[in-house]
């Protein structure tokens, strides 16, 4: 049996996974056997190159990923060169993450050992506890794995995560994120990833947030503490149903921060990683984000000027709702950035005229344009969509807007993975039907 000094763990590290590896390595901190395991983290885009040599010295190597579908040739191109690296030990390589997630074939094929099918912070602490005193693997809840028979096996689900008994970051590794105050997505938009994990929306408590930002400010001592969220609709927080306000709540948790960090500090609510819904947006909700945060730019997700286009995505709201809330926040005094999908499945020369004249509605009103183009990403409704296009009226719009520097957005670059996207499922349907 290895003891737990024999082995270790290497976590590729960078700023897009930040967030989700500070948090499974939190999950590492409060374990009892595990809270020892040492663990290495390299650049993920420096590679190998970046590994500390003293990650050699151990005999059996645990080697994670967390995944997003644009990140996989990457990852898949690193696992091959780690495997050269460690030929000589004992290795298993663990992926998690919205790509593993949203289709665990795809990221088995492309080099993982095992992944991780949903919350990872009990089956990752799991599988590495196992893994490092010589058990069995196969029946771990949250799991899958191919065979090497060619068949996928795939385990029935962990139990959902309370966030409460989890810390939101590594706080013993300095690794201060920003706090994960709710999970879960009571919307079904058909682009998204978040609704493939398959998780109902449930928030961490006010007295457990409020701790980690006692952390913070205590981490960051004599220097001003900035307090950031994670929350795929930041005004969500406390509802019971992931769509209703609770205003009360929220104005509870932003109150008890500002008594913690003072006038000095510092709190960005409604922006990344905390974006907003234009339908949680009230009189009253702009003006509590106005008396208890420090935000001046917020993030509105409008994606399309389009009714029929929401409605074939499941967005759950119309244009004429993000227009009334941008106003609404203009007015306010806020800047607001306005998500906008180019090339969305079902998106006709008449949708786009429509999102044409949206997009100059909204910068009339004052909102600038963050753009993105259609990526069909894995364990969504819209994976096997055709990969999105920005169609060739958008053009000359985008081209005015930067120079007026009223549109920013990686659309370009996005255009370009959503190709790639489509072109690996197109080759992986074609591979999979030779495994049961």
């Amino acid at each position: 049996m290895t003891s737990l000094n024999e082995a270790c763990l290497v976590f590729p590290f960078s700023r897009d996974n930040a967030n989700a590896i500070s948090a499974l390595l939190a999950s590492l901190d409060i374990h009892p056997q595990l809270n020892k395991l040492a663990v290495f983290l390299p650049s993920l885009n420096q590679g190998i190159s970046s590994l500390n040599e003293g990650a050699l010295e151990f005999k059996k190597i645990i080697l994670a990923f967390s995944v997003y579908s644009t990140q996989l040739d990457q990852v898949s191109h690193q696992i091959d060169q780690y495997r050269d690296l460690f030929k000589n030990k004992k290795l298993l390589v663990f992926a998690g993450g919205p790509h593993p997630i949203g289709d665990p074939f795809s990221m088995l094929y492309n080099g993982a050992d095992i992944v991780c099918t949903g919350e990872g912070e009990i089956t990752f602490t799991d599988v590495l506890a196992r893994y490092i005193s010589d058990q069995s693997l196969l029946d771990i809840k949250g799991i899958a794995i191919l065979t090497h028979n060619k068949r996928l096996i795939k385990n029935p689900k962990s139990d959902f995560v309370d966030l409460n008994s989890f810390p939101s970051f590594s706080f013993k590794r300095g690794l201060i994120r920003p706090i994960e105050i709710t999970r879960g997505c009571a919307w079904k938009c058909r682009f998204c990833q978040i609704r493939s994990k398959g998780i109902p929306v449930k928030h961490r408590s006010v007295s457990e947030i409020l701790k980690y930002v006692d952390f913070t400010v205590k981490h960051f001592s004599q220097r001003r503490a900035d307090i950031r969220f994670i929350s795929p609709n930041a005004l969500s927080y406390g509802s019971q149903d992931g769509k209703s306000l609770n205003l009360k709540i929220i104005e509870e948790l932003l109150s008890g921060i500002r008594k913690l960090i003072g006038a000095e500090g510092k709190i960005y609510f409604g922006s990344f990683p905390s974006e907003l819904r234009p339908e949680t947006i009230t009189p009253e909700s702009a003006k509590l984000l106005k008396k208890y945060t420090n935000v001046s730019k917020l993030i509105l997700g409008g994606q399309s000027g389009s009714d029929r286009v929401l409605e074939l995505s499941d967005r759950g709201h119309d244009v004429a709702e993000t227009e009334r809330a941008v106003a609404l926040l203009i007015k306010e005094g806020f800047e607001v950035d306005v998500d906008i999908i180019f090339g969305l499945p079902g998106e006709e020369d008449e949708d786009v005229k429509q999102t044409i004249s949206h997009m100059e509605k909204l910068v009339k009103l004052g909102a600038r344009i963050h753009s993105h183009t259609f990526l069909p990403l894995v364990g969504t409704p819209f994976a096997s969509s055709k990969p999105g296009k920005i169609n060739s009226q958008y053009l000359q719009l985008i081209s005015e807007f930067q120079g007026y520097r009223l549109l920013s957005g990686q659309h370009e670059k996005q255009q370009e993975e959503a190709k790639l996207l489509a072109s690996r499922r197109s080759e992986e349907k074609e591979i999979r039907r030779s495994y049961s």
